[in-house]
């Protein structure tokens, strides 16, 4: 039987020493948006000097994720899809298979925080952008991607096959 996901926790350590802790759960529930919005004016006066993310599994088991991007849950709860800046942060691991560069900047990671695989892209010129939820008669609750071209906003909207890195083109086509 697979591991499910319950919730991802992340922690911030200030330069003072004060730790902040959020969570968001499979179901929607998550850290309310005053406490999320007293870190961030914190934040802006006390650099953070330690930041982790942790998958919390239904058993309890906490495994950490070494990024510092934000992951989503996969809707099977099995894993979660992660896409990556450009250049990794300071608490970020900067190699394999922890960061990927464009044009395939994106990853689903299993439960256990184990890599399943990394999302291919079009190749050279274009990148992955964004997490985008999207709905198609054939599921509701699918989970997609922006993919854009180097030099341009992401544009082009792809679903997400959790079990194929290959990503499935929609034909949707978003405008900035």
């Amino acid at each position: 039987m697979s591991q499910l996901i319950s919730e991802i926790r992340t922690k911030w350590e200030f330069d003072d020493g004060l730790l902040f802790e959020s969570f968001c759960r499979w179901d929607g529930t998550s850290t309310s948006f005053e406490d999320t919005k007293k870190n961030m004016l914190y934040a802006l006066e006390h650099p953070v000097v330690r930041f982790e993310q942790y998958l919390v599994l239904e058993h309890g088991v906490e495994v950490r994720l070494p990024i510092s991007e934000t992951p989503y849950f996969l809707e099977d709860r099995t894993g979660v899809l992660v896409v990556f800046n450009e250049e990794p942060s300071k608490f970020s691991t900067p190699e394999f298979p922890w960061f990927f560069n464009y044009p395939d900047n994106a990853a689903i990671y299993n439960a256990d925080g184990s890599l399943r695989f990394q999302l291919r892209s079009h190749g050279i010129g274009s990148y992955i952008g964004a997490v985008h939820h999207t709905t198609t008669p054939e599921n509701p609750n699918a989970l997609g991607v922006l993919v854009g071209s180097l030099g341009h906003d992401p544009e082009w909207v792809y679903l997400v096959d959790p079990d194929n890195p290959k990503l499935i083109s929609t034909g949707k086509w978003v405008r900035y």
